[in-house]
């Protein structure tokens, strides 16, 4: 507590300095300063409408490298279609369950 009411003691010790010093100052240096103010936030508006223009612009590129990936990636062709039916048919579980019968069948298999 008794730590809180010396910071507050400084710091409007050091406000108080500080507003009399600006009131001391001459009309040159405070219109100097204000100049000074102005273009510096003239400079930060700047920015922010830079950064505006670049927003279309990477949402444009997105779109040109999300085509170009598109292009780039093989389609399913028909063998792509061949090569997945036939993984569908090796995992087929029905395949495992009756492997002796299918063993079976191709030793006594009919003649066509």
């Amino acid at each position: 507590m008794m730590n809180e009411d010396n910071n507050e003691l400084f710091v409007n010790g050091i406000k108080s300095h500080f507003d009399e010093s600006v009131d001391a100052l001459d009309a040159a240096t405070l219109s100097k300063i204000r100049q000074l103010r102005t273009k510096a936030l003239e400079k930060v508006t700047d920015r922010r409408r830079d950064y505006k223009l670049w927003i279309p612009a990477g949402a444009f590129a997105s779109v040109c490298m999300a085509f170009l990936v598109y292009s780039i990636i093989p389609q399913n062709t028909a063998e792509d279609q061949t090569f997945i039916d036939e993984i569908d048919i090796i995992s087929d579980l029905d395949l495992y369950e009756n492997l002796e019968f299918y063993e079976w069948l191709e030793q006594y298999e009919l003649p066509s």
